[in-house]
C-alpha cells in the first residue's frame, strides 16, 4: 500500500508534524492521521448471568468493548458471531474480538454451574397481642456462594438478618446471592395474648368407669366478653365428652388480644413414654437408625408393640420413617408414641465435561467438573487423576474421568464419565468435498450463463454447519444448493465446513461459465431407408432447457410426439407402420436458458 503524505506546514515549526493528511490509493481518499493520540488497546467488560441457579436455569453473556478502532467483530468458539450470548448452559465460552485495524483480543468466560443456597428461619418471636408490633424474626444463611448477599423482607426491610417490630401476620424474606440466585421463605408472626390469663381444670378419662374427659377454663384479666375456638369445632368455654388426645383453643377478648393453649386428655393409664434417644441415619438409604425410650408408670407387666412388628422396648437397624410404639399395661390401658427417624438427602455427584480445540495446532484440552447435591456439607472431592479439593480439573488426554465425593458424615459416591477427544486435525480436509451437475439434462458439458447448477455436498458427520461461497458475491448455508451464474467467467466455488469445536475445513473448485449460446436447427427432409444416413428427422439444438415436437400428416392427423432433450427423433413410422413419402407438418416448442419460450411450425419431406 502506498501512502502519500501531505504535511501542513506552519511558521516557525521546529519538528516533524504529529498529525497530517494521508492519501490512500487503494480507497482513493484522504484520511487524517493523528500520531499524537494512538488508539487504546482493546479491553472487554463482561456482565450478564454468569452462574446458574438450578438445572433448568440458563445463563447469558453481555460484552462491552472499548479501545481499539470500531467497528468490532466477534467470533465465539461455536462459530457464532453475535456480540452477546443467551440461553447458555454451564461451561467455558471463548470469544475472539477484532477491531477494524486487525487488533485481536481473546476473552474466556465461565458460566458457573448451579450451587445450593440454603436459608432457614433461625428464630420467630410472636407479638404480645393482636395489634401490637413487637414480634420479631431472624433468618440464617447456612450455605451459599458467600458474601455479599441481598436480603429483602416483605415489609420493606433490606439487608438485615433480623426483622423487629412486626405485627402479627404472614411475612416472607428473600435472600439473593452475588449471582442473583434467590431463596424465599414465608413465616408467620403470631400473637401471645399475654394481656389476660387462663387457668384450666382438666378431668382425665377414667379407666375404671370408662368416662370421657373434660376441660373447663377460668379467665382473668383482659376485656370481656371472650370468644373460644376449639380444634374440635366447639365454641364454648368448657368442653366435655372428650377422647384421649390434644385439644387446641384460641381465646380472644374484646380488645383483640388472643391466647393459644393446648391441653391433653390422657388415656386412663398412668403409663408415660419418653423418647430418650434418636439416632438418625448418617447416609441416605442406610438402616442404622436407633430409638431408645423410657417408660414410667402403668401396671406391670407392660407389653410393647411397634408398627414394624418389633416387641422390644428399643429399636435398632432402622430405615428412615415414622415408627409408632403402643404400650399396654396389665389393666388394658394403652398409650401410643410416635417417633420419626430421619436421613439426609441422597448424596449425588454429577460429572460434566467439555473439550476446547486449538484449530491451528490440533491440540485438545479437556475440562471436567462435578456438581454435588444432598448429603451433609462440607464435601471432600477426590479425582482419579490424584487431584483433591477442586470442583474442576483440566486434562490433556482422553479417557475415563472418575471422581469420589465424601460428605461430612462419611457418605460417599463415585461417578465416572468418558471423555473422547476429536479426530486428528491433519485429516480434517479429507472429510469434505462436493460435486457439480446441471439441474436439467443437457448433452453439452459446458456451463452457460443463467444455467442452473446443483452443488451436491459430501460432508463428514463431524461437521455441524457449512457455508458455500460461489465466487460471484453469493453465499448460502444450504447443504445442496442450486445456483445460477449471471455472467461469464471463472469462479472459485468454496465449500467450508465447521465442526463442534469451532474448527473449519474447506474444499474449492473452479467453475468456468460461458456466455449463453441458444439455437435450434430443424431439417427440411430425411430419408428413412435404413442406410444409416439421415434416417431420422431430429432437430439439432444448443442452449435449450426443454423441447417438444408434434408431427401431423396433411389431413391433420397426429402421428408422432416427443418431449425432452433426449429426443430420439421421428423414423417415418406411425404405430410401427411405414408412412408414405410426402410432406408432413411439424410443430416444435422449446425454452432457452435465458427463459425465452419459442414455438415454430413448418414442413418436412419424407423421401423413400
Amino acid at each position: 500500500m502506498i501512502i502519500m503524505l501531505i504535511y501542513w506546514q506552519q511558521a516557525f515549526a521546529l519538528s516533524a508534524p504529529k498529525s497530517f493528511w494521508g492519501y490512500f490509493p487503494s480507497s482513493h481518499s484522504l484520511d487524517w492521521i493523528d500520531q499524537a493520540q494512538p488508539s487504546e488497546q482493546l479491553s472487554v467488560k463482561v456482565s450478564g448471568k454468569l452462574a446458574l441457579c438450578h438445572h433448568l436455569d440458563r445463563g447469558h453473556i453481555i460484552l462491552e468493548v472499548s479501545g481499539g478502532v470500531p467497528p468490532y467483530s466477534f467470533l465465539w468458539n461455536n462459530q457464532e458471531r453475535t456480540q452477546n450470548r443467551h440461553n447458555l448452559f454451564a461451561g467455558t465460552y471463548t470469544v475472539f474480538i477484532t477491531d477494524s485495524q486487525g487488533r485481536r483480543h481473546e476473552e474466556r468466560i465461565v458460566i458457573q454451574p448451579p450451587f445450593p443456597l440454603i436459608v432457614e428461619m433461625a428464630e420467630i418471636q410472636a407479638a404480645s397481642c393482636s395489634g401490637i408490633a413487637d414480634g420479631s424474626a431472624s433468618v440464617k444463611i447456612r450455605f451459599g456462594r458467600g458474601e455479599p448477599y441481598k436480603i429483602l423482607w416483605s415489609h420493606g426491610l433490606e439487608n438485615e438478618l433480623d426483622a423487629k417490630n412486626l405485627m402479627p401476620g404472614t411475612y416472607s424474606v428473600k435472600v439473593i446471592d452475588m449471582f442473583n440466585c434467590d431463596v424465599t421463605l414465608s413465616f408467620e408472626i403470631k400473637s401471645n395474648a399475654a394481656s389476660f390469663e387462663v387457668k384450666e381444670n382438666i378431668k382425665q378419662i377414667s379407666c375404671a368407669d370408662n368416662s370421657k374427659g373434660e376441660i373447663s377454663l377460668e379467665i382473668t384479666g383482659g376485656k370481656a366478653p371472650y370468644t373460644f375456638s376449639w380444634s374440635n369445632g366447639m365454641t364454648t368455654k368448657d368442653i366435655a365428652g372428650l377422647e384421649a388426645g390434644k385439644y387446641d383453643v384460641m381465646i380472644k377478648d374484646q380488645a383483640g388480644c388472643t391466647i393459644n393453649r393446648t391441653f391433653e386428655i390422657k388415656s386412663p393409664s398412668t403409663v408415660e413414654v419418653m423418647v430418650t434417644r434418636i439416632q438418625h441415619n448418617l447416609c441416605h438409604g442406610l438402616a442404622d437408625g436407633e430409638i431408645d425410650v423410657e417408660v414410667k408408670g402403668g401396671q406391670p407387666p407392660l407389653l410393647f408393640n411397634w408398627n414394624n412388628g418389633s416387641t422390644t422396648k428399643n429399636l435398632k437397624g432402622l430405615k428412615a420413617g415414622t415408627y409408632t410404639l403402643k404400650v399396654k399395661d396389665a389393666s388394658g390401658c394403652e398409650i401410643n408414641t410416635q417417633v420419626i427417624v430421619q436421613e439426609p438427602q441422597k448424596l449425588t455427584a454429577k460429572l460434566h465435561s467439555s473439550v476446547d480445540m486449538n484449530c491451528e495446532s490440533g491440540e485438545a484440552t479437556g475440562f471436567a467438573w462435578v456438581q454435588i447435591q444432598g448429603g451433609v456439607a462440607p464435601y471432600k472431592i477426590k479425582w482419579g487423576t490424584g487431584e483433591t479439593g477442586r470442583n474442576e480439573i483440566e486434562f490433556k488426554r482422553p479417557g475415563e474421568i472418575q471422581v469420589e465425593v465424601i460428605d461430612n458424615s462419611g457418605c460417599s459416591v463415585v461417578e465416572k464419565i468418558r471423555v473422547d477427544f476429536p479426530f486428528d486435525n491433519n485429516s480434517i480436509a479429507a472429510r469434505i468435498d462436493f460435486n457439480v451437475r446441471k439441474l436439467s439434462f443437457s448433452s453439452e458439458p459446458e456451463v452457460q450463463v443463467l444455467e442452473p447448477l446443483v452443488f451436491e455436498s459430501e460432508i463428514g458427520e463431524d461437521f455441524i454447519a457449512w457455508e458455500w461461497d460461489f465466487g460471484d458475491g453469493s453465499t448460502t448455508t444450504d447443504k445442496d444448493p442450486v445456483h445460477v451464474f449471471k455472467s461469464p467467467g471463472e469462479f472459485d466455488v468454496i465449500l467450508r465446513g465447521f465442526d463442534i469445536y469451532g474448527c473449519s475445513s474447506l474444499q474449492s473448485r473452479v467453475i468456468k461459465v460461458l456466455e449463453s449460446d441458444e439455437w435450434v436447427t430443424i431439417p427440411n427432409a430425411f430419408t428413412p431407408n435404413g442406410d444409416g444416413l439421415n434416417d431420422v428427422f431430429r432437430p439439432v439444438m444448443k442452449g435449450v432447457v426443454n423441447f417438444e415436437i408434434d408431427i401431423f400428416n396433411h389431413w391433420g392427423e397426429h402421428i408422432f410426439a416427443s418431449s425432452g432433450l433426449e429426443n430420439s427423433g421421428w423414423d417415418g413410422t406411425n404405430k410401427g407402420r411405414l408412412l408414405p413419402r410426402g410432406n408432413y407438418i411439424y410443430k416444435v416448442k422449446y425454452s432457452t436458458i435465458s427463459g425465452e419460450t419459442v414455438q415454430k411450425t413448418g414442413t418436412v419431406t419424407l423421401i423413400r
